[in-house]
């Protein structure tokens, strides 16, 4: 059977209330509303990308008093000083009521919750890997340099460690690439 590469581009959530959840998602990440229905059941497409329609759909319908179950949104940055900003954005947004950081020693991780309580990650790639779960806070007063070697350490004395590299070479192979 000829194996088919599916990619992952956008996600869809229902919203207790569209435009609060539109106001944070395009102030606080840059999106952009793309396209809209506005009748009974309104809808936005919203994208950050120009080769995307729409990397996010929010979907108007869910109640009032019903719980998230978005396990988490995530959002891959470039480069660890993206994630400080964000980790100071987030601290200054009174909409962002829980902030939370996590060194997964294959990332380092900025969580915090949206305006309707979904979990959102933000994340920086490290140069290792070790198996998951796995987790331990950042201090974002130390420096990065010293973050840096804080994980370095903490990896490479993990029986699970490898280069990152070692460990995307095994994923292509279990996934025939």
């Amino acid at each position: 059977m000829t194996r088919i590469n599916f990619s992952l581009n956008h996600v869809g959530i229902y919203v207790i209330d569209i435009d609060a959840m539109t106001d944070f998602y395009t102030s606080f990440f840059g999106f952009i509303v793309t396209d809209e229905r506005t009748d009974v059941n309104p809808i936005r497409f919203m994208t950050m990308s120009p080769d995307e329609h729409h990397q996010l759909l929010l979907v108007s319908g869910r109640a009032p008093d019903s719980p998230s179950t978005v396990a988490q949104i995530s959002f891959l940055l470039d480069e660890f000083s993206q994630l400080r900003a964000v980790h100071e954005r987030a601290q200054t947004d009174p909409r962002i009521t829980r902030i939370w950081t996590l060194d997964h020693g294959n990332s380092w991780t900025v969580y915090f919750r949206d305006p309707e309580d979904n979990i959102i990650e933000t994340y920086v790639h490290t140069p290792w890997h070790v198996s998951q779960p796995y987790g331990t806070p950042i201090d974002f007063e130390l420096s990065d340099e010293a973050i840096y070697a804080a994980t370095e350490k903490a990896v490479l004395a993990n029986p699970s460690y490898m280069p990152a590299d070692d460990f995307r070479e095994r994923l292509v192979e279990r996934l025939g690439q």
